[in-house]
């Protein structure tokens, strides 16, 4: 495969000797959304339209905010994203005002009670769904799929980049489970025995490491080996919880 727009960050995630590649990955790419939305992106109406209806996760709402790149930027797409979704919420509150205000009679109140349930549970609803929209997480999962994709074609076409994906450090648990399901999506039967094979044994040999690490992390406290070296325990504890969930803002 001739190296792509997929391939080159690929590749060269695979260079760097870290706990998941994958991980370096997704931050990279959550990094350019994030310049992309607070930039271009303000100037193109419809993707106005698009950060207006679905808006941003809390993660990627905190990205944009701690860039401190374009705070009036950021202005802007909550001011509109504010002024759409409230007009939505407005209407909701006012079909379960109505509903809850109308004075009936004692038999017809149970009924009337029904009915501000169900407009209670429309605004619920409402929000659930929202809450599962955001412009980035949309792309995320599009762009995540696609590199699992080139992983696993690579995996079998070039001989230099199966050597340095055997070679690697594994996968942080999230990570682990997407290769997984992303095998049985891609591959044939026969050639997903042949990766995941080669997945397990390099996932069950670096988790084994890195327990280790901590481990000796613990040992270390021991006044006794205050004069042993620390070796590649010393941050074996963030690097640890990245392996554990993928978590990335770790000091």
């Amino acid at each position: 495969m001739k190296e792509t727009i997929y391939t080159i960050p690929v590749n060269e995630a695979y260079d760097v000797k870290c706990e998941c590649p994958l991980c370096l990955l997704e931050h990279r790419f959550e990094a350019d959304r994030v310049n992309y939305y607070l930039g271009p992106s303000l100037m193109e109406p419809e993707n106005r339209i698009e950060t207006n209806k679905k808006g941003f996760c809390g993660k990627h709402f905190s990205m944009m905010y701690n860039t401190q790149t374009n705070r009036l930027g950021l202005g802007l797409i909550i001011d509109t994203y504010l002024q759409e979704q409230n007009e939505k919420l407005e209407k909701l509150f006012d079909d379960f005002d109505r509903v809850a205000g109308e004075k009936k009679s004692f038999f017809a109140s149970f009924k009337g009670a029904n009915a501000a349930d169900d407009a209670a549970s429309k605004i619920s609803k409402h929000l659930d769904n929202h809450l599962e929209e955001c412009c980035i997480c949309k792309d995320l999962v599009y762009i995540m799929d696609r590199y699992v994709e080139i992983i696993l074609h690579l995996f079998f076409s070039e001989e230099d980049f199966r050597k340095k994906f055997e070679s690697g450090l594994g996968y942080c648990i999230p990570h682990l489970n997407m290769l997984i399901k992303g095998s049985e999506k891609h591959l044939g039967a026969g050639r997903r025995s042949e990766f995941l094979s080669s997945l397990f044994k390099l996932q069950r040999d670096n988790m084994q490491r890195i327990q280790e690490e901590v481990n000796w992390f613990t040992k270390k406290f021991d006044y006794r080996n205050n004069d042993a070296p620390w070796g590649n325990s010393k941050d074996s504890i963030s690097r640890s919880i990245r392996k554990i969930t993928g978590a990335k803002e770790l000091e």
